[in-house]
């Protein structure tokens, strides 16, 4: 089953780009992307590839995706940062490698405008965030619609050995600035930590220490761009030891340093 899939919100906005602005060159993130522009003007790039932003489209950039950016004229720039969580390992190696431009769907787009007016009004609406996730659970089951019997099958399946392994995986989650061994996580979920390692690099498709570092480079980033914590304050609450050690993990995953990322607006 796929019970434990879920999305956490990040941010979501509506803004005026305006060239020379959203020129980036390649950049990734931890968190997926959604994007609608009210007007043609801007595009990206991965992988040699030229994507076009139309006007009224709907696109996703999942996670770890390098993508650049450029823009020739003024366009209204909706975009929503998110988290998705606990898709199977082989669907998104397999299903989110690039940038999506979904199929064109006039109901879903229809919502998305709604939203783009909300947002502009500044509404302040207890259900905002309902109905956001819920253009995205939706613009995500549009584009997993064209997987085959197999691959489902596969995916869910692959899905069940996560199970075993949660009580790990929510720890983690709550407890990033804690010093987080094997035999900890082991114990959570009643296992040998010999048996605990074999067990998540199968559901996760990397080693416990690779997953708690991503993690934390994941929350790093989130606090770059949504708080005004210092760098020595983040590095601290993300469980790194030290600013340097901090950010010679997060250029290694990011490809920027902390601060050359939080200065350079990464995160639109």
């Amino acid at each position: 089953m796929l019970d434990h899939v879920h999305i956490r919100l990040l941010a979501y906005h509506v803004i005026r780009l305006e060239p020379p602005f959203w020129h980036f060159p390649t950049r990734y993130s931890s968190f997926w992307r959604f994007y609608c522009n009210d007007a043609n003007g801007a595009w990206i790039e991965h992988a040699g590839q030229h994507y076009t932003l139309e006007q009224g489209r709907l696109y996703f950039i999942p996670a770890k995706v390098p993508f650049s950016t450029n823009l020739l004229q003024s366009v209204g720039h909706l975009y929503v940062h998110f988290d998705m969580l606990g898709l199977p390992y082989q669907m998104q190696q397999e299903n989110f490698t690039s940038p999506i431009c979904l199929p064109a769907r006039p109901t879903l787009e229809e919502a998305v405008c709604t939203l783009r007016a909300e947002l502009e009004q500044q509404k302040l609406d207890l259900f905002l965030q309902l109905r956001i996730k819920a253009i995205l659970y939706e613009a995500l089951l549009l584009y997993l619609q064209n997987l085959t019997d197999e691959q489902i099958q596969r995916y869910l399946l692959q899905s069940e050995t996560i199970e075993p392994i949660l009580p790990a995986l929510q720890y983690i989650e709550a407890h990033l600035e804690d010093t987080l061994s094997n035999a900890i996580l082991a114990q959570l979920c009643h296992m040998t930590p010999d048996y605990f390692i074999r067990c998540f690099r199968l559901s996760m498709g990397r080693t416990p220490v690779q997953y708690i570092q991503e993690q934390r480079v994941k929350q790093a980033e989130q606090q770059l761009l949504m708080t005004n914590q210092s760098i020595e304050q983040i590095a601290a609450a993300s469980g790194f030891g030290s600013r340097y050690y901090f950010t010679r993990i997060f250029t290694r995953h990011i490809g920027v340093s902390p601060a050359a990322y939080r200065k350079g607006l990464c995160g639109v």
